[in-house]
């Protein structure tokens, strides 16, 4: 190794044995210096290298577990959503039923506005709020993006609930309704086949019994009212019912008769044309011949009887 020089240069013998040549590996300062400092760089780039990575394998973990965490949320949201449309369904199923047992009730609503004529309109009496259905409406929307809370899961709930308590008495409110409805309509059809309009108008010439009674019928006396007005003046069914006798008989001249059901029965007679005949379904009001003078009769006037259980009674009882 020279040091005499301004560069030192290394010598390194290489002896193998005392037959083989001495060899020598000179290698100058300034190659060792640069292979130390690519040694401490590769060195130090390596350090880099492997703490960079540590540190990325370690943000990376952090996401992993973070997808993971946001993946659980998605899956447990999705089974929310799962649960919710279940209930929303049920919720319309429900609300299904329980429109069906209303229509029962808006069906009675109308027979009694139609009985009492009142409660306005049909089209303005509201028998229920459309609230439940609103909801439901909103949570089937495919078209509408949900997102949804706690609270409006109880919601959801608290409407399920207050449903199968509605539900539980739905039954028996409908057969209750059923009868109601039945009550109804029979109270209907024995108001609509009751006498209860006058026939005709004009002046009243001759009551009931000949005007000595009211109220009770003798025999031999007057079993109607007369009412006297213009030949072909309308004469009218007083109630619906069945035309039992359409002709001529004897001192009434041109007679109609109507069967009303089981208890009244009314005769309509000295009329100058009958236009119904045997058999005819009438509704009252219904125009079923013109006032005249046939049979005995000493003007044109409408004789106008009613039978209940088959026993005259004043028609004035049945008049408005």
């Amino acid at each position: 190794m020279n040091s005499g020089k301004q560069h030192k240069d290394y010598t390194l013998i290489i002896y193998s044995g005392p037959k083989d040549k001495v060899r020598k590996l000179t290698i100058s300062q300034n190659f060792l210096r640069f292979v130390y400092i690519f040694a401490i760089i590769v060195i130090a780039s390596t350090a880099i290298v492997i703490s960079n990575l540590f540190i990325t394998r370690q943000k990376l973990n952090e996401k992993i577990a973070e997808i993971e965490r946001i993946e659980y949320k998605i899956n447990y949201k999705e089974v929310e959503l799962v649960n919710l449309e279940k209930k929303t369904s049920e919720i319309q199923s429900k609300t299904k039923l329980l429109e069906n047992y209303l229509k029962e009730v808006q069906n009675l609503d109308k027979l009694v506005r139609n009985i009492t004529g009142q409660g306005g309109p049909e089209n303005n009496a509201f028998i229920y709020e459309n609230n439940l259905n609103a909801n439901t409406a909103i949570l089937s929307n495919p078209d509408e993006n949900l997102i949804y809370t706690s609270d409006q899961e109880e919601t959801i709930d608290d409407i399920n609930a207050l449903l199968d308590e509605l539900l539980a008495k739905a039954p028996e409110l409908a057969e209750s309704l059923k009868k109601d409805k039945q009550n109804m309509e029979d109270y209907i059809y024995v108001k609509d086949h009751t006498p209860s309009i006058w026939p005709t108008w004009g002046t009243i010439t001759t009551l009931f019994s000949d005007g000595r009674s009211n109220t009770t019928w003798l025999p031999g006396s007057h079993k109607g009212i007369d009412i006297a007005n213009n030949t072909g003046t309308n004469i009218s069914a007083a109630a619906d019912g069945v035309v039992i006798f359409a002709g001529r008989q004897g001192g009434y001249g041109n007679k109609v008769v109507i069967y009303h059901m089981d208890k009244y029965t009314t005769v309509y007679a000295h009329l100058s044309k009958i236009m119904v005949n045997e058999g005819d379904q009438v509704k009252q009001g219904q125009v079923i011949g013109k006032m005249g003078s046939t049979g005995r009769s000493t003007g044109p006037h409408l004789h106008y009887e009613v039978y209940v259980d088959g026993v005259p009674h004043n028609p004035k009882e049945f008049l408005p």
